[in-house]
């Protein structure tokens, strides 16, 4: 898969301020995301890698609790990574 591929933009016809078909779309999200993690699990040759990258308090907790509230948290892995230095390095 190509990154550049990717559609970053939610639909034209998302509306993020109803907060009703909102959570609809999020649940209809949550139990595809629940069927495809059990496909991944049960084949173990892929998977799949979710990265997050945000400042402090920009959210990657409630995003993280919010999405994957459906998804059985023994197939996955959480790992948080330290500040780069300002060489570019890694800490």
């Amino acid at each position: 898969m190509r990154l550049t591929h990717a559609r970053t933009e939610p639909p034209s016809s998302f509306d993020s301020k109803n907060k009703a078909a909102t959570e609809a779309v999020l649940r209809k999200h949550r139990g595809q995301l629940e069927a495809l993690q059990e496909v991944l699990y049960a084949s173990q040759k892929k998977a799949l890698l979710i990265v997050l990258q945000g400042m402090d308090t920009a959210g990657k907790d409630g995003t993280i609790s919010h999405i994957f509230s459906g998804v059985n948290p023994q197939g996955c892995n959480v790992a948080s990574f330290k500040v780069p230095t300002p060489a570019g390095g890694h800490a």
